[in-house]
């Protein structure tokens, strides 16, 4: 049964063509809203819900957690703080990152995985399931109104804006006894360059899931809540922000 959900998914998603949501949330306004209530996979769209229960489960930054090699990551030492491992997560989108937080938390990775679809449930996400941290499986998936419920939610969190919004961050990796610094650049650097808006940002790509990307903006004194699911490629995800951007949020005299 399992099996045959994933093939209907796949299915689902693959000749869908992108979920588009604006939502002016001081408003209480939909602006647009294309294929918003299509469930389908959200790639490291995940990693948000990643950092909240991370966060939730404890906010001293400097005690260190064991890197979870298991999947790919830029994290090389035996262990890193939490500071770093969250400036990974949220800037570079690095996968290892995600399942360290997860295996670091109270329980271990099973734990985590429920926390994170309990608080999607208590956030009214009623069409989100995550089955990893990372949003490396086709499993993990939401409409595009239920990720921005979940930008709303991560826009509380003042580490999230801080770090997701990051363009490049160094961190330190030691070798015995030199120490050398690598620098990570943000996956959604481009945007983040053009426009200074931006006050919360996670993007996302799997092969299911397509190019996707959230974003909380914040223009003359107007909160919006953007949200891009199933692009075809790089290019087009931008494209598509832009074009929101340009016409419905920069062009308003608020």
């Amino acid at each position: 049964m399992r099996i045959l959900f994933i093939l209907l998914l796949a299915i689902n998603t693959a000749w869908a063509a992108p979920s588009v949501l604006l939502y002016n949330q001081t408003r209480d306004e939909m602006i647009i809203n294309q294929d918003s209530a299509i469930t389908r996979p959200i790639a490291s769209l995940t990693k948000l819900m990643t950092a909240m229960v991370a966060i939730d489960a404890g906010t001293d930054l400097n005690r260190e957690a064991v890197i979870d090699r298991s999947v790919g990551t830029r994290l090389q030492q035996r262990s890193h703080t939490r500071r770093d491992i969250f400036n990974a997560l949220l800037v570079r989108s690095d996968n290892g990152a995600a399942e360290t937080l997860a295996r670091d938390y109270p329980g271990g990775r099973k734990e985590f995985i429920k926390a994170m679809n309990r608080k999607a449930q208590q956030l009214e996400m009623f069409h989100t399931v995550f089955v990893d941290p990372s949003g490396l499986s086709r499993g993990n998936q939401a409409t595009a109104y239920d990720v921005a419920t979940m930008l709303r939610a991560a826009d509380g969190y003042e580490l999230i804006r801080f770090i997701s919004t990051q363009k490049q961050i160094e961190i330190d990796m030691k070798r015995g006894k030199v120490i050398r610094s690598i620098l990570l650049n943000n996956t959604n650097q481009p945007l983040l360059f053009e426009f200074d808006t931006v006050k919360v940002s996670k993007t996302g790509f799997t092969n299911p899931a397509g190019w996707c990307v959230g974003l909380v903006v914040e223009h003359h004194r107007q909160k919006y809540l953007l949200v891009v699911l199933g692009e075809k490629n790089k290019a087009t995800r931008q494209a598509a922000v832009e074009k929101v951007m340009y016409n419905h949020i920069l062009d308003r005299d608020n």
